[in-house]
C-alpha cells in the first residue's frame, strides 16, 4: 500500500511531538528511541527514515518547542494592550500551571542543563530558537515602555521557573514566582 505524500511529513510531524513532550516530561537520556516509537505505533526501523540520530531528532524538538513557546508569547502579546505586555507573558509564564506541567511547557527550564551537554547541532539549533523569543521579549519591553533587557528578562524567567519546579517546599516555590514575577514587571 502506497502513502500520500504527505504521509512521511506527517508522521515526521508526530515523531517531534511526542518526542518535545517526552523528552521535557522524562529528560534527555531517559527517552529511548524504540519506546518512543512505540508509544506512536511506529516501529524502532522507521525511525531512521526521518532521523539519521537521536541527536537530530532532539535538535528538531528543541526547535519545535522553543518555536512553540514564542508563537504562544506572539499570541499573548497580540492580545495585549501597550503597558501590559510584560504582565501578560510573566504571568502565564511564572504561573502554577506552568510549573506543574513542564512536559508541555518551557523547553529551557526543562532541559537547559541537558541540552548544554548536547553537541553541536543541538546547541546551534536552541541558539537559532532563543533569538526570536528575546525579540518578542524585547517588542514587549517597547510597547511598556519599561522592563529589564530581554537576556535578563529571560534569565530571570526561566531560574525563576526552574527554582520553583526544583524545591520541595510549596510555599517557596509560590514565593518563587510571585518575586520574580515582581522583579520582571519593576525593570
Amino acid at each position: 500500500m502506497r502513502y500520500p505524500a504527505s504521509h512521511k511529513l506527517q508522521t515526521r510531524r508526530r515523531i517531534v511531538a511526542m518526542a518535545s513532550l517526552r523528552f521535557r516530561a522524562e529528560g534527555l537520556a531517559q527517552v529511548g528511541i524504540a519506546n518512543l516509537m512505540a508509544d506512536l505505533g511506529l516501529t524502532h526501523g522507521g525511525f531512521y527514515a526521518h532521523f539519521a540520530s537521536k541527536e537530530a531528532l532532539i535538535a528538531a524538538a528543541c526547535g519545535e518547542a522553543l518555536e512553540q513557546m514564542n508563537r504562544h508569547w506572539r499570541q499573548q502579546l497580540a492580545d495585549s494592550r501597550d503597558g501590559g505586555c510584560l504582565a501578560a507573558l510573566a504571568g502565564q509564564y511564572l504561573s502554577p500551571a506552568h510549573r506543574d506541567f513542564c512536559d508541555s511547557g518551557c523547553l529551557t527550564a526543562a532541559l537547559a542543563g541537558e541540552l548544554a551537554r548536547q553537541g553541536p547541532e543541538v546547541r546551534q539549533r536552541f541558539t537559532d530558537g532563543l533569538q526570536p523569543m528575546l525579540d518578542t521579549l524585547d517588542e514587549a519591553r517597547r510597547r511598556d515602555g519599561t522592563g529589564p533587557a530581554p537576556l535578563v528578562g529571560l534569565a530571570l524567567m526561566v531560574g525563576a521557573l526552574l527554582l520553583a519546579r526544583t524545591v520541595s517546599d510549596s510555599g517557596l516555590s509560590q514565593r518563587i514566582l510571585d518575586e520574580a514575577r515582581a522583579a520582571l514587571l519593576d525593570g
